[in-house]
C-alpha cells in the first residue's frame, strides 16, 4: 500500500533548498532558481520495498517571519537547511524550527538538520561539530550534504521517510515537545512583525516554469535499498 507524505524544506534564502528538491526529483542539478518562488513537487519513491507518494513543499527564500503556518500543518516531515558558508543561515534554523514547534499540532516533530554546500569547505564558517552539535541538541539527524551529490542528496530524504515512519510506529519518538515549549515561544513572537517582501526574476521564473512543466510530464520514481 502506498503512503502518502509531505516534507517541507526550511531555510534561510539562498541556503540551496531548491536544488536539493529538484535534485532529488529529477535528478538533475540545477543551479539556476528563482528563491522567490515556492514550488510544490510530486515524487514516488521506494524504500526498502515500501512506496511513498512524496509532496515536497520547497518554500522559497523562508525566514522566521516569513513562513506559511499552512505547510506546518501539513507537513508530515522538515527538512531544516543552513549552509555552512553563511554563519547568518546557520543561526535563522533555530528560529525557523522554533517556529515549526509553535504552530505544529504533532508532538514530536520528524525533522533532519542539513548544512548544505559542503562543496564549498573553503569558505566554511560553520563547522561540523556545530551542525552535529545542534542535532544532537534537538534529538534530530543530521546531514552535510553539497546539492550536486546525487548520494547525499538520497540520504537526506531517507532519513526524513524514516523519521516520519519511526513516529508512525513508535510512541517513544524522542524529537518531543511540551506545551510550555509552545507557550513560551508564542510569547517571545508576540512582539515580532510578520513581514512577507518578495523580488522577481523573469528568467529566473521561465526556469522554474519550465521545471513545473517537466514535473507534470514525467513521473518521476526513485529506489532506495
Amino acid at each position: 500500500m502506498r503512503r502518502h507524505r509531505q516534507i517541507a524544506l526550511l531555510g534561510f534564502p539562498g541556503v540551496g533548498k531548491s536544488s536539493l528538491a529538484h535534485h532529488f526529483v529529477y535528478k538533475h542539478f540545477y543551479n539556476e532558481y528563482d528563491p522567490n518562488i515556492k514550488t510544490k513537487l510530486q515524487h514516488q519513491c521506494v524504500i526498502n520495498g515500501q512506496e511513498y507518494e512524496l509532496t515536497i513543499i520547497d518554500n522559497a527564500g523562508s525566514d522566521q517571519y516569513t513562513l506559511n503556518h499552512i505547510d506546518f500543518e501539513n507537513s508530515d516531515a522538515y527538512i531544516l537547511v543552513y549552509a555552512i558558508d553563511d554563519l547568518q543561515s546557520f543561526k535563522m534554523i533555530s528560529k525557523i524550527r522554533d517556529k515549526i514547534i509553535s504552530t505544529s499540532t504533532l508532538t514530536r516533530i520528524p525533522m533532519v538538520l542539513v548544512g548544505n554546500k559542503i562543496d564549498r569547505n573553503d569558505d566554511r564558517v560553520v563547522s561540523n561539530e556545530e551542525g552535529r552539535n545542534l542535532a544532537n541538541l534537538w534529538k534530530v539527524q543530521f546531514v552535510e550534504a553539497s546539492a550536486m551529490d546525487i548520494r547525499a542528496v538520497q540520504e537526506i530524504f531517507e532519513k526524513s521517510i524514516r523519521a516520519m515512519d519511526y513516529n508512525d510506529t513508535n510512541d517513544n519518538g524522542t524529537n518531543q515537545y511540551s506545551s510550555n515549549d509552545k507557550l513560551n515561544y508564542r510569547r517571545s513572537s508576540n512582539s515580532n512583525s510578520i513581514n512577507n517582501s518578495n523580488s522577481n526574476s523573469n528568467s529566473k521564473q521561465d526556469i522554474n516554469r519550465n521545471l513545473s512543466k517537466n514535473q507534470n510530464l514525467t513521473n518521476k520514481t526513485c529506489s532506495i535499498s
